[in-house]
């Protein structure tokens, strides 16, 4: 499994499929992300699988986690998913991305400084979500967290997963911390996607490991352009976009200078999208070299 050490590296805006099979090192890694995130002054809130909610605070607090002031604030809430993700019935993910976006809005409102997120996963097994469904809701949550004011470390249990879907549903994260990371060498998520005035950054690396997360933020940028394009034009007297609103002209930019590597399906998503755009979409700095040879479903070790 993952290092426990690995959260530490988390920051606003990631979205991490953390992969465990250890109890105890879960245990150390919740615990490590819920005391960075009170420190910070973040809203955190845990959705358990694993542990009984009582049981969870129990055992933060022996760790040395002062968690019954920030209960009674609203600072931290720990609760499992009959109370979150199943708390109007079966799982519907529309309902589960609305919350999302209500649960930043809230903590924006009650001046927190960010949001927290840990959530196991497991409950997905009880009764059976299609692993397909699940990956596809994984996918169109980085639309919310790629906004920078959340993060999320989506833990699931090793144990109750096939390795095929666990690299289903990984694909659908900008990183993925799985057995052995952080062990050796420190460890960051390959990927990060920030949305930001202009459009969108892009950092690390885009692979066939998180094809499906950067698809799910890039297409939608498209139909963002599109509609936008579409829309009534300015009154007499408005001005027309700046670069601190896309180019000058209302062009949106998609900043890839802080990739390190791209893969063929990488090129071919951002080229696709520049062309669907119709001149309203253009990439800032250039592609990592892509070797001619290389398979669109070709990976670069993580």
């Amino acid at each position: 499994m993952a290092d426990p050490t690995t959260v530490d590296r988390l920051l606003p805006g990631d979205h991490v499929c953390w992969t465990f099979d250890d109890h105890e090192r879960h245990l150390r890694a919740l615990v490590r992300f819920v005391r960075t995130g009170l420190a910070h002054g973040d809203q955190v809130l845990y959705f358990t699988d694993t542990f009984l909610p009582p049981a969870f605070l129990a055992a933060a607090q022996a760790y040395g986690v002062e968690v019954r002031q920030p209960l009674s604030t609203g600072q931290l809430r720990v609760t499992g998913a009959d109370g979150s993700y199943l708390a109007s019935g079966p799982f519907e993910p529309e309902r589960a991305l609305k919350g999302w976006t209500t649960a930043i809005d809230q903590a924006r409102a009650d001046g927190y400084g960010g949001l927290r997120v840990a959530a196991d996963m497991g409950w997905t097994v009880r009764p059976v979500v299609d692993v397909d469904r699940l990956a596809r809701y994984e996918a169109q949550a980085n639309q919310i967290f790629s906004g920078g004011y959340a993060m999320a470390l989506c833990c699931y249990d090793r144990r109750l997963f096939t390795h095929a879907e666990l690299e289903r549903i990984s694909a659908a994260h900008p990183g993925a911390a799985t057995a052995g990371a952080g062990s050796l060498e420190e460890w960051a998520p390959l990927l990060r996607m920030r949305r930001t005035p202009r459009g969108l950054v892009l950092n690390g690396a885009a692979d066939r490991t998180n094809a499906e997360a950067l698809a799910a933020v890039v297409e939608p940028l498209v139909t963002e352009v599109l509609a936008a394009d579409a829309s009534p034009a300015p009154a007499a007297g408005h001005t027309s976009h700046t670069s601190d609103d896309g180019d000058a002209g209302g062009a949106v930019v998609i900043d890839v200078t802080g990739l390190t590597f791209a893969d063929l399906a990488t090129a071919r998503l951002l080229a696709g999208a520049v062309e669907a755009a119709a001149g309203r979409l253009r990439l800032e700095g250039s592609l990592p070299d892509v070797p001619a040879a290389l398979d669109p479903g070709g990976a670069r070790d993580s």
